[in-house]
């Protein structure tokens, strides 16, 4: 089938349920029925977080789909790649608020119903020295706003609690029980499965957006010479998406280089896995979180402060002196008994930032059946159940639903883009939130 598809009373009244939703998407079980889309195909390129989850959405819509990865899904250089990522409700803005419980929720579903357990509940606690308190009482009204339940703690409760921590400079802390970590690639890889079973397509391939003709797109061009063609396209393919649309997202998307270490623990030490402690956040003069165990690679810690630009595809991923004396420095202040604890292994990422730490989930401006979505900016990954919910939801009622995510909001293009999509600032957004939702993770 060509064209635009055949617009059936199911499908409008999918659309109608998607836009009156209160996050302006629906909310629906993972195991929902079908609904009758005339077999609207769609393509979606970047199988991440964003994307896998876009796609997963859109098939079970009813809709055909083809997802396209260039390497595989959750690989090494990706954003969604690698063991942990943190999930947690505390942020400043309600909407994000939202967003984490409506992901949890489908992330604990998602594990029962697939057999895969992709969440651990360690909980996640929160510390803050003075340059956290703004954060940390702006993200106290928003989950207020919202009932999410935490529970806050002075120095001598945290110290009671964890006495493996050391509260140098600690003045307040809070400590949501029912969030931790994601696995990371594991979920991508079981999002993809699930996908297949839902009867999406899956398929390894370079590909890049075709022209745009008549404000529409028409097809992919793929390395192999080949084409493919849709009735919609959907990119989320993090890092590279401003590189594949550099004079509209060249300046709106900066990609930062970001550090992970992981520390060896002494043998036999039960203190500082996932058993003794929870995820945490430190919220100094630079933000520092961790994951205890996180999947038995070691003592993860990383700094959020943006770094320098990288090239997603072809950067050395090699993990700086610099950044593990740091690391170093901070693990024996703040958990004194992994004082010269071994670096057992470190990875290099990557953020893909926009400047006010917002999403983009909207159409490209000149092809009205093209979306573009991304700008994770470090939190992404745990929105991912949410997002695909919402990206699915604008490609089948065929406008913007959620105008906090809307590519409008950044100015003009210069004259010349840089082709690599610029570089990351230097430093992180104030711990305080700015006009942002909040710290990276």
């Amino acid at each position: 089938m060509t064209g635009k598809s055949i617009e059936s009373p199911d499908r409008r009244r999918l659309v109608q349920t998607l836009v009156a939703a209160p996050l302006a998407w629906p909310f629906a079980p993972p195991g929902a029925a079908k609904v009758t889309t005339g077999r609207r195909r769609v393509v979606v390129v970047g199988a991440g977080a964003f994307g896998g989850w876009t796609a997963l959405a859109l098939a079970r819509s009813g809709a055909d789909v083809t997802l396209v990865e260039a390497h595989a899904a959750g690989h090494p250089r990706s954003s969604s790649g690698g063991e942990t990522r943190v999930i947690r409700h505390m942020y400043t803005d309600p909407l994000y608020v939202r967003m984490a419980a409506r992901s949890l929720a489908l992330w604990r579903e998602a594990g029962r119903n697939w057999g895969r357990p992709l969440f651990h509940q360690t909980g996640v606690l929160f510390m803050a020295r003075a340059e956290g308190a703004g954060f940390f009482d702006a993200a106290y009204a928003a989950m207020d706003e919202e009932g999410i339940g935490y529970r806050r703690l002075d120095p001598d409760a945290i110290a009671q609690r964890w006495p493996q921590i050391r509260l140098d400079g600690i003045e307040q802390g809070a400590f949501e029980a029912g969030t931790g970590y994601l696995l990371a690639r594991r979920a991508c890889a079981a999002v993809v499965h699930a996908f297949e079973r839902a009867g999406g397509t899956f398929r390894i391939a370079d590909a890049r957006p075709g022209p745009i003709r008549g404000g529409r797109l028409a097809s992919l061009a793929l390395a192999d010479g080949t084409s493919l063609a849709a009735d919609d396209f959907v990119f989320a393919c993090g890092p590279w998406l401003a590189g594949l649309f550099p004079e509209l997202l060249g300046h709106a998307l900066k990609v930062s280089r970001q550090e992970v270490y992981y520390f060896g623990t002494p043998p036999g030490d039960r203190a500082h896995g996932e058993a003794g402690l929870p995820v945490w956040a430190d919220f100094g003069p630079r933000l520092w979180y961790g994951i205890p165990g996180s999947e038995r690679r070691g003592f993860k810690i990383a700094d959020d402060t943006h770094g320098g630009p990288i090239d997603p595809e072809r950067a050395d991923r090699r993990a700086s002196a610099e950044g593990i004396a740091a690391a170093r420095e901070y693990l024996a202040m703040r958990f004194p008994a992994l004082a010269g604890a071994p670096l057992v292994d470190a990875r290099v990422c990557q953020y893909t930032n926009t400047a006010d730490g917002d999403f983009i989930v909207d159409r490209h401006p000149g092809a009205a059946n093209l979306w573009l979505v991304g700008g994770g900016s470090g939190h992404g990954f745990k929105h991912g159940p949410a997002l695909g919910e919402l990206a699915a939801a604008g490609v089948l009622a065929g406008q913007l639903l959620e105008p906090a995510f809307a590519l409008s909001r950044f100015e003009t293009p210069p004259p010349k883009p840089s082709p690599a999509g610029g570089g990351g600032p230097t430093a992180a957004p104030s711990p305080a939130g700015g006009g942002g939702p909040g710290w990276g993770q």
